[in-house]
């Protein structure tokens, strides 16, 4: 049954299979392995919450500057294109990072915020334009299932990993003369993730952007007077719509950026949990949230993108509370397990749904904004976070989180309900 499930839902082209591919590589290396080891390596290196900060927030600043620019040049460039010029930046930039503690003295800390910069750089330009990629390659009746997998091989790929960044450099040491306070084995294994996305590159180089074969455009926003006033090809509207979006996604995702940089840091400080651990529970908690993604579709046909994309908001905020609130490192955990899964959720829906209030040549623009406020958002937490973790702890910085991600759910219903009532007043009006 589950065969005839993934078979039924899941069946895609050539040129969307190699995609998928090149995601499961980029969320195995970025979001999983990564995501654990970047910073207990600068841990066991002797830097401090406040370079850690640094670090991650500057390469997610480079996130932020970049993503709409990327959104902009897939718009006159092919997809594919900027795809392949994404994965070769992550690429450089994951091979160079190891090497940090080869450099001559003084240009260590330098050389570790460039090339995480230079890695985030190219999962900009990748990430940007990849929805305006899969929606050319899958046909538009599948394009929410095709959004729910995408999102669901992320998490996957994060789980694996996640468990993979925590286990080898256990096994490292375990084979060798190190122990895991040393940075040896947590070099070795951000060594090993390099390889994976060379291969993510070399596939990448077969893929083919298919010629659009649909006409019809997502219909244009106008204003209130029915006139289209285009500014640089956008209507006046197009660009509120833009904005409004790209200021949800700032404070939706503010939760999520702190525990993204700062939770293995709680951990490991506050908990003083393993590596092996700090890794099982982030894996775990990608691997829940397959299942909760692959539902996407489901519920959107129930609730409509829009509500399903604020429920799942409202449902992270509140997830991330536990994470602030609790006095035990498991009840700690179940919520980041649980904030990941409805993150997870929400991210299919919202992607969904801002993708189709924009016309298709304006799409890769929709999604550059957004991540570009996205990214602002985790660099504004990675940077501010790693001063208000020293000043007053790092239960205060995700109570922030949480209440920042509560008002993007807000500020979303507002949207919702502001476009309820003027489809109602049309709708009278026409009567």
């Amino acid at each position: 049954m589950i065969q005839n499930f993934f078979l039924r839902r899941f069946h895609y082209n050539q040129q969307a299979r190699r995609f998928f591919m090149t995601i499961v590589a980029l969320g195995f290396v970025i979001d999983g392995v990564y995501a654990v080891l970047l910073n207990l390596y600068l841990l066991r290196l002797g830097y401090d919450a406040r370079f850690i900060g640094q670090v991650n927030s500057f390469g997610l600043l480079t996130f932020a500057i970049v993503s709409l620019p990327a959104g902009m040049l897939g718009s006159r460039w092919a997809s594919n294109q900027m795809l392949r010029i994404g994965l070769g930046s992550t690429l450089l930039g994951t091979v160079l990072l190891p090497l940090a503690e080869y450099t001559p003295p003084g240009w260590q800390e330098t050389w570790f915020i460039v090339t995480y910069a230079l890695i985030l750089t190219g999962f900009s330009l990748f990430f940007v334009n990849s929805a305006p990629f899969l929606m050319t390659v899958v046909e538009r009746d599948k394009h929410t299932n095709a959004f729910a997998l995408q999102t669901a091989l992320l998490s996957l790929a994060a789980f694996a990993g996640s468990l993979f960044g925590g286990t080898l450099p256990r096994l490292i040491a375990n084979f060798n003369d190190f122990n895991l306070d040393d940075p040896a084995p947590y070099r070795y294994t951000m060594m090993v993730a390099a390889v994976v996305v060379l291969i993510a590159f070399f596939i990448a180089l077969t893929m083919v952007k298919q010629p659009d074969t649909e006409s019809a455009e997502v219909p244009i926003p106008v204003n209130e007077r029915g006139s289209r006033q285009w500014v640089g090809g956008f209507t006046k509207a197009m660009i509120m719509i833009i904005a409004m979006m790209s200021l949800v996604r700032f404070l939706q995702v503010a939760g999520l950026a702190t525990t993204s940089v700062y939770f293995n840091v709680f951990l490991d400080t506050h908990y003083q949990l393993s590596p092996d651990t700090i890794g099982a529970i982030a894996s775990f908690g990608r691997l829940v949230a397959v299942p909760a993604t692959l539902l996407a579709p489901r519920l959107i046909k129930r609730v409509s993108t829009g509500r399903a994309a604020m429920w799942a908001s409202l449902g992270t905020a509140l997830c991330l509370l536990p994470i602030a609130l609790a006095s035990n490192w498991w009840l700690t955990a179940a919520g980041y397990v649980s904030a990941l899964s409805m993150s997870n959720l929400r991210f299919t829906a919202f992607i969904v749904y801002i993708m189709e209030l924009i016309p298709k040549r304006h799409q890769a623009v929709m999604v550059g904004a957004g991540e570009t406020a996205a990214g602002f958002s985790f660099a504004l937490m990675a940077l501010g976070g790693g001063y208000l973790a020293t000043l007053a702890g790092f239960r205060e910085l995700f109570l922030l989180g949480a209440v920042l991600s509560g008002l993007g759910t807000l500020v979303f219903w507002l949207h919702l309900r502001g476009v309820n009532l003027r489809n109602t007043a049309q709708l009278e009006s026409v009567s």
